[in-house]
């Protein structure tokens, strides 16, 4: 199996509602971790609150900022800060990068 190496944002308008949700809770995640130094994804939950994984106002803006550059698109602060889970968030990206509904 080749890797796809189309930019995420592509990739995102390319899948069903329900792959984009999942990969975009794997870019939350994954965004998340490095930030709060995690070297597994492990240490985090779909359902886990960000600030139950130590996320702060200093390390949610770093986040955010990850976010937006992997997405290539800024994502909105109200609109993140309104998630308070990643799964949450994933959602809240999903809203933002519309793809092909399925």
């Amino acid at each position: 199996m080749t890797a796809d190496t189309r930019p995420l944002k592509a990739r995102l308008a390319a899948l069903p509602a329900a792959e984009r949700e999942r990969l975009l809770l794997d870019v939350v995640m994954e965004c998340t971790a490095a930030v709060l130094g995690h070297d597994d994804l492990r240490d985090l939950e779909p359902d886990m609150e960000f600030a139950e994984a130590g996320v702060d106002s200093i390390t949610a803006v770093e986040i955010r900022s990850r976010l937006s550059a992997r997405l290539g698109a800024p994502v909105p602060r109200d609109r993140l800060n309104a998630a308070p889970t990643f799964a949450e968030a994933a959602r809240v990206l999903q809203d933002l990068f519309p793809g092909h509904r399925g």
